[in-house]
């Protein structure tokens, strides 16, 4: 696969991402959003949630991922009220989506073709290819970051929300996330912890996309 391939391949995945999560939506209520985002310690108040837009994406991200708001998840909705009346390729690519996890990849290597090699942490899974138009320009070997992922395509890619782990994060984090758990992705509990923990520390961000426009 040449660049030009990959990056037709990854433009059409990221618009059918950007078009599940707007029609998602529907399964998300305000008040569910709202109890999301007080697990978050944000403030809450006559039912709109004081936040900016890198703050949303974090509550969006579990109201749309996440068992926080109930006891389903908005995402496995979703997908069941679209079963059957989507094409192939877009019903793959909501099945990934309902399989994607919460995890923390390190940048090892620019990719050949496009994008980064990165390895996941807590699965133990390496030289990933991760695609991410943003990430391509700002990232760094040896850089750390917590996200949603998923793959598609051959790639994997994050579904948005981002938590750079620096050292003072880890330092922060200490024993309770990261040397006691067992192998395996964040559950809610620990991505609530993550998030709280990235937003008492400045460094909530997103995964922009040329989609999105300018950073």
């Amino acid at each position: 696969m040449d660049r030009d391939q990959a990056r037709t391949d990854y433009r059409r995945i990221l618009v059918g991402v950007v078009r599940h999560h707007q029609a998602l939506d529907r399964h998300i209520t305000g008040a569910a959003m709202a109890r999301v985002a007080r697990r978050l310690g944000l403030r809450v108040k006559g039912g709109i949630i004081e936040a900016g837009d890198d703050e949303m994406a974090l509550v969006s991200d579990l109201a749309v991922y996440g068992r926080v708001a109930g006891s389903t998840r908005a995402i496995d909705r979703y997908a069941r009220a679209v079963s059957g009346a989507l094409d192939a390729f877009d019903q793959e690519l909501v099945g990934a989506l309902s399989r994607s996890w919460f995890s923390i990849v390190r940048f090892t290597a620019r990719h050949p073709v496009a994008g980064w090699y990165v390895d996941d942490l807590l699965l133990e899974r390496t030289r990933l290819w991760l695609m991410n138009d943003g990430l391509e320009q700002s990232g760094r070997e040896g850089m750390s970051l917590g996200t949603r992922l998923f793959e598609a395509g051959g790639f994997v890619l994050s579904t948005g929300a981002a938590a750079p782990v620096t050292d003072a994060w880890m330092e922060t984090l200490g024993d309770d996330l990261w040397t006691r758990r067992k192998p395996g992705p964040l559950n809610d509990a620990e991505v609530i912890t993550l998030y709280r923990l990235t937003m008492a520390l400045g460094l909530v961000a997103r995964h922009r996309s040329a989609l999105e426009g300018p950073v």
